[in-house]
């Protein structure tokens, strides 16, 4: 079971200590179903698009927001190939997220994924939340463009995106808690996988085959629904063979086009050559839930 921590919310912008006894509040909104998850009967409201979270009844949720992933770069040279992109930022898996909401209407934002575009860095994904400042989650990392062994690496994020031009001396920075880094380029003709929430991108293996895309994270202890894999890193682009798509992720490409993630919060997977365009990450996710 994971651990559990309580954060305390009346509503949009404001915080107070979650009341000494409180059960669970009645919320609607997104797409609704009623699962039975370890014995509990709860119903879950899950949003896959921006809407409304209207609380009739105030009280606790549980709530497990996916960012959108991040975009592989695209090549600025011909034959330069590409880093994945990463996989977007979660919150509320590993650690239970419980929070306290007054009845009113809160927005939800589900972030989307970044675009990758050709002889460009690619876009990082964006933040998923509920509320303007009550919770929210980091979107994806990019991949920089592929140009020279000097090039910067563009990784901010929730994970990491790869590195692409033997560009592996940047500075990798993630969000606390809500993803793993990016694997490492080795040549210009290669890139690194994407980190995933599930685990690190791979370093490319050899000059010219990409490194693997982290895996995913399983959400369905959570949403009691079928098996949904979330926040999957791209691989890496290569001229020769090309990462490996990590679980719930996609490959890396050898050719001038790249596969854009599918599955909530993916990153995009990197390729070989200019003009091309690199996989573009997958939008994200948010997911409420109460007892009842």
């Amino acid at each position: 079971m994971p651990n559990r921590r309580e954060l305390g919310y009346v509503s949009a912008g404001s915080t107070s200590t979650i009341p000494a006894v409180t059960g669970y509040g009645v919320a609607t909104g997104g797409t609704s179903s009623s699962p039975n998850i370890g014995g509990q009967n709860y119903t879950v409201l899950t949003f896959t698009s921006d809407d409304n979270l209207v609380v009739s009844q105030s009280g606790l949720f549980d709530v497990l927001l996916v960012a959108g992933g991040g975009a592989a770069g695209g090549a600025t040279t011909v034959d330069r190939c590409t880093g994945g992109g990463g996989g977007g930022g979660v919150v509320g898996l590993t650690t239970l997220t419980t929070i306290f909401l007054e009845a009113a209407t809160y927005p939800v934002s589900v972030g989307a994924g970044g675009a990758g575009a050709d002889n460009s860095p690619g876009q990082t994904g964006f933040s998923s939340s509920i509320g303007s400042t009550i919770i929210s989650a980091a979107g994806g990392g990019r991949s920089n463009a592929g140009a020279t062994a000097s090039g910067t690496q563009q990784v901010e994020g929730g994970s990491n995106g790869g590195t692409s031009n033997a560009a592996s001396a940047a500075t990798k920075t993630i969000v606390n808690g809500q993803g793993n880094l990016g694997g490492a380029s080795t040549a210009t003709t290669n890139g690194g996988g994407g980190g995933g929430f599930g685990s690190a991108g791979g370093d490319a293996p050899a000059a010219t085959t990409g490194g693997a895309g982290g895996n995913g994270a399983e959400i369905n202890g959570f949403t009691g629904g079928a098996s949904s894999i979330v926040s999957a890193g791209g691989g890496g682009g290569a001229t020769v063979t090309a990462g490996a798509a990590g679980t719930g992720g996609v490959a890396g490409s050898i050719t001038a086009t790249g596969i854009s993630g599918v599955n909530p919060g993916a990153g995009g997977g990197g390729n070989r050559t200019k003009p091309g365009v690199p996989g573009s990450g997958a939008a994200g996710l948010v997911v409420v839930r109460f007892k009842v």
